[in-house]
Formats: C-alpha cells, structure tokens, sequence
C-alpha cells in the first residue's frame, strides 16, 4: 500500500493536483512527483522518516515549478510549507 500526499492548486490559473509518493510496500521506496497527469518523475530518497522523504518530494516540486504561480483553488498563494 503506498502513502500519497496530494494537494488540489491552481498552476498558473488551471486547475492541477501536485503529489509525492512516499512508498508503494514500504515507506521510502518507489517514491515519486507529479505534477497534474504528467508522468511520474521518480527520485532516490535521502532518508527513511516520512517527513524527511515528504519535504524531499515537495521541494522537487517546488524546483519544477520556480517561474509558474502556483495558488490554493481559492485565489491565495501556496503556503509550501
């Protein structure tokens, strides 16, 4: 069974999902981005605690979309924290 963290935003004003695989048997492996329906974009992890993989994974996200704007469905900015 795999933990996913999947958040609905608005990337330069379409509608988008961001997600982090943290693990599909196990937490630490498989784990991937994606952004919206593009494909998965698999990383190694740094560490085995979930929120060490989960910042990882969300900081690669935030990397990918430097430059876009990036807004919770309602307007406001993305906290990324």
């Amino acid at each position: 069974m795999s933990i996913r963290w999947i958040r609905n935003v608005m990337i330069d004003g379409e509608k988008s999902t961001l997600e982090v695989q943290l693990g599909s048997k196990s937490i630490g492996d498989k784990c991937y981005t994606r952004i919206g329906t593009d494909n998965e974009s698999y990383f190694s992890n740094m560490g085995d605690n979930r929120d060490d993989i989960l910042a990882q994974g969300v900081d690669i996200l935030m990397q990918r979309l430097d430059g876009h704007k990036v807004k919770y469905p309602n307007g406001q900015d993305y906290d990324w924290q």
